[in-house]
């Protein structure tokens, strides 16, 4: 009477419906180590190529500081 009467929460759910053919699709590509969404992998960087890096750094220092 003097309070408001709490209503039940509603969603906007769509359902996604199951498709089997897309589901085989999906197994085989997984048991085939295949994704759509691959990424481009990075190569890493060799330890050597930032060891050379860091000492011509230090050298160019070196040599700027003598002048």
């Amino acid at each position: 009477m003097f309070f408001k009467k709490i209503k039940n929460k509603q969603f906007d759910y769509l359902p996604r419906f199951y498709n089997p053919a897309e589901d085989e699709d999906l197994k085989r590509k997984q048991r085939l180590r295949f994704s759509v969404n691959s990424k481009v992998k990075r190569k890493n960087k060799s330890p050597f190529m930032l060891l050379l890096f860091v000492i011509l750094i230090i050298y160019f220092i070196i040599r700027l500081s003598n002048m």
